[in-house]
């Protein structure tokens, strides 16, 4: 009984991983046709999300936004010197306009906004790599700072995903200002 032989029998790659079973004999593998329209179906639509994006930003941000050839309807007048006073009262406060600091605010809004949005995306897995690395604290008998480790991690992903939050909230304080 315990001198029994036991047969190993060696099955071939193809019965357990072909599926080739699952389609008709004229699509069971991938022709150059199909592997050219996979490959060129991404790069085609990050050409043309590119153009679109580009034809955009062209037209809403272009100097030239009137024709060249549009004719005046009338005529050109001339600002009247008399009419502007020399003198600025005493009691004249100026307002600043703040339009300089309102578009330089949001161009820098804009720019950041896409790396906020990459730093949100990644918190996750560097969260999780930090909790397992600190689960070998555990294992080396150091659980005081496993578990530190853990809660400092869980802590800064909470914060980080709520990032979009707080600095859409500080913007409304600055506007409110």
């Amino acid at each position: 009984m315990f001198k029994k032989r036991i047969k190993t029998e060696v099955i071939p790659v193809s019965e357990y991983t072909d599926f080739s079973d699952r389609f008709p004999d004229d699509e069971k593998y991938a022709t150059l046709k199909h592997v050219a329209i996979a490959s060129a179906v991404p790069s085609l639509t990050a050409i043309g999300a590119g153009l679109l994006m580009y034809n955009n930003f062209k037209e809403s941000y272009s100097s030239s936004l009137l024709p060249t050839n549009a004719q005046i309807s009338q005529p050109i007048i001339e600002p009247v010197v008399s009419q502007i006073p020399t003198v600025v009262p005493v009691n004249a406060v100026t307002q600043p306009v703040g339009i300089i600091a309102d578009k330089s605010l949001e161009m820098l809004a804009t720019i950041l906004d896409p790396v906020v949005q990459v730093l949100v995306a990644i918190s996750f897995p560097i969260a999780s790599v930090i909790m397992v690395g600190a689960c070998f604290f555990f294992m080396l008998g150091n659980s005081e700072k496993g578990w530190s480790t853990i809660m400092n991690a869980g802590l800064g992903y909470v914060l980080i995903q709520m990032s979009p939050l707080f600095l859409e909230v500080l913007r409304t304080i600055g506007e409110a200002v």
